[in-house]
């Protein structure tokens, strides 16, 4: 597919899938009205309604009347089913490797689509394609793109739930707290978790750092350093980098750190600092691995959140078995207590994996799979 043959459909669903979100909302935003749809995409309020006609038509967009942000009554708003998710992740996978035309103050190159989601993150990707003009892309903010190092940060995939989770994680930056610590055990989807909440970050500068027992301090002071740089030059050292407005730096699988990079990030929290850190942990972190104490927390400094099953709801649709057997169901869930990596695994049929990191039996997966497979 070639950016330039969207058709006005695949462009207002994949506007629509900027707000597609697991959970009802009491309250919609006002972009998933005909207005908003109409602003989104670029196309005259006239079109929309033909164009959401169709797409409920084949099972890719609902209509529902509710509440809408800043509006004191309730109106038509839309939202992109499962099949409609389906469609525009289908969409995007094709145009992340196509060649997109990009103008940038009447300058225009061509750039993939895949480079096209770092810079800006997938959902502000879409909603640059969305508004796509003629096979191009019309760069047209006045204000500084935000800059994003996902070199280290796995793929974005399927997220299911922790809107609380993200609710938290919104909140905290907007405080003046300095750190976010995401603990869970192992499977429980602390990493999946940021990665889906920096998804969701069009104005934040991110850097992602993916940590080992092999990384150093020296590594990450020279990573943060140079990353700052490209958003400020003079930046000179790590206090000044963190210095940064609208900075968030993200600390993946910490639990493995040495400890030069545990004194590293004490001192961190130690200072006053515009920047954000976001840690994810074990929530069996070793005492000698905290990089923070109790006065912290109780200060607001360090923020936590632990991370435990998905909700039901949330398992089902993830488990990928939309007839189960309600009794096969609950017995899923409560032997899996909703963990979305032994999920994840069940729908993918992946014993091997499975018996690796999960403490089940030979003959418990084979009853998990049995029950995966059961329909009402």
């Amino acid at each position: 597919m070639m950016p330039g043959q969207l058709s006005v459909n695949d462009r207002v669903l994949l506007h629509l899938s900027r707000f597609a979100t697991d959970t009802p909302v009491e309250e919609f935003p006002s972009e998933t009205t005909q207005v908003g749809i109409a602003e989104g995409v670029g196309i005259s309020r006239t079109h929309v309604p033909r164009a959401v006609r169709t797409l409920i038509k084949e099972g890719l967009v609902e209509e529902f009347r509710g509440r809408v942000a800043d509006r004191n009554r309730r109106m038509s708003v839309y939202a992109v089913s499962m099949e409609g998710f389906r469609r525009a992740e289908a969409i995007w996978n094709d145009l992340r490797a196509s060649r997109i035309l990009v103008s940038r103050e009447g300058v225009k190159e061509e750039m993939e689509g895949a480079a096209l989601e770092e810079m800006f993150g997938r959902r502000r990707a879409f909603g640059l394609i969305s508004r796509m003009k003629d096979g191009v892309i019309e760069l047209k903010d006045r204000h500084r793109t935000a800059q994003r190092d996902l070199t280290d940060a796995p793929p974005h995939e399927e997220f299911y739930g922790r809107e609380r989770e993200l609710e938290a994680l919104e909140g905290f930056m907007d405080s003046d707290s300095q750190a976010m610590v995401i603990l869970g055990g192992r499977g429980y989807g602390t990493t999946a978790l940021a990665r889906e909440f920096v998804e969701r970050q069009e104005d934040v500068d991110v850097l992602w750092i993916a940590v080992s027992e092999r990384t150093g301090a020296a590594d990450i002071e020279s990573r943060v350093i140079g990353f700052a740089r490209g958003i400020q030059p003079d930046v000179s050292d790590v206090d000044s980098a963190l210095a940064v407005p609208g900075v968030a730096v993200v600390f993946d699988d910490y639990h493995t750190a040495s400890e030069g990079v545990v004194e590293l990030l004490s001192s961190f929290v130690s200072h006053k600092s515009e920047g954000k850190l976001i840690v994810t942990a074990h929530e069996d972190l070793p005492a000698y691995n905290w990089f923070y104490q109790k006065r912290h927390v109780d200060s607001g400094t360090v923020r936590e959140i632990r991370v435990k099953g998905l909700d039901e709801d949330s398992a089902r649709r993830l488990l990928g078995n939309s007839e189960i057997e309600a009794e096969a169901f609950r017995r899923v869930y409560l032997m899996s207590r909703g963990q979305p990596l032994v999920l994840r695994l069940l729908r993918d049929g992946d014993r091997e994996e499975l018996k690796r990191c999960s403490v089940f039996t030979a003959e418990e997966i084979r009853y998990l799979m049995f029950l995966r497979q059961k329909t009402g």
